[in-house]
């Protein structure tokens, strides 16, 4: 039987949590112009930006490697704040058979101003030896630790 592991981050960001879900949810190719450094593109690959079922080819730099993962989204919880992507192709795929990301934005309850985001992943690995993809983790919580800076010097 298939061994789904599972890891999970959480940060805190000066920045509001209704804004970086935004950025998610319908502002991707935004991330592109603040980021460029780490995803110098997102293109929608099949339907639109917004709609469940809809895939985005995102171009990244991780550490000095290029690469690119293409994410379908899964399920948007409005109310929650919350996202759920899988990684259909990419690279990383080859070492695993599932990876599934949740993002999640919750704002804090004394500061409206502030969030904690909680990025978690869902994975089985193709054989014992693959990875915990641990790396790409900290890679996303980076793009967006440098998000809600940006966002947070545009108030």
């Amino acid at each position: 039987m298939a061994k789904i592991h599972k890891m999970e981050e959480r940060i805190e960001l000066n920045c509001p949590a209704e804004k970086i879900f935004e950025m998610l949810r319908a502002k991707q190719p935004d991330i592109a112009e603040l980021c460029s450094d780490k995803v110098p593109s997102i293109k929608a690959h099949q339907g639109d930006w917004l709609s469940v079922g809809s895939t985005r080819k995102w171009d990244l730099i991780i550490g000095e490697k290029t690469t690119y993962v293409i994410d379908r989204i899964d399920a948007i919880d409005e109310e929650n704040m919350k996202i759920t992507r899988s990684i259909i192709d990419g690279e990383i795929m080859t070492n695993y058979r599932s990876l599934i990301g949740h993002v999640q934005t919750i704002p804090k309850e004394n500061d409206k101003n502030s969030c904690i985001f909680i990025a978690s992943l869902e994975y089985e690995k193709i054989n014992e030896n693959a990875p915990e993809p641990k790396e790409f983790l900290n890679f996303g919580l980076g793009v967006i630790k440098q998000l809600g800076h940006s966002l947070n010097s545009a108030n």
